[in-house]
């Protein structure tokens, strides 16, 4: 089923830019310039059960990193998800911490009520 909506091979012409894209933005003065309100949720349950895409302990460096005030970023595990596309109905088995987590911080950090 995911196949039909994911891409789960890449060119490796592909790997080789992003990688380089990687090494030359994702540095301290980069995450430094960001001020904006930041809601960052990730899979972490265990060291063995964590998210294999994209490293957690380097994901919670760049938020120490953040130049958003800290009253206005967020960090929040969501365990139960499985996945590293948290928000996708085909990968993760824990959307509502995906849309309560999203709701709170939309709610408490940007006060946007919820109109529904």
């Amino acid at each position: 089923e995911v196949k039909k909506y994911w891409n789960t091979t890449y060119r490796i012409e592909a790997l080789i830019t992003l990688k380089n894209m990687l090494d030359n933005t994702m540095k301290t003065e980069t995450f430094k310039k960001v001020t904006q309100p930041v809601l960052l949720c990730y899979y972490y349950k265990n060291e063995e059960e964590q998210d294999k895409i994209v490293s957690v302990s380097a994901m919670l460096k760049m938020f120490g990193e953040l130049g958003t005030p800290p009253e206005l970023k967020r960090k929040v595990a969501l365990p139960k998800t499985g996945a590293h596309a948290l928000a996708s109905g085909l990968n993760s088995k824990d959307l509502t911490s995906v849309e309560i987590e999203t709701s709170r911080f939309l709610e408490e950090i940007l006060k946007i009520k919820n109109q529904y």
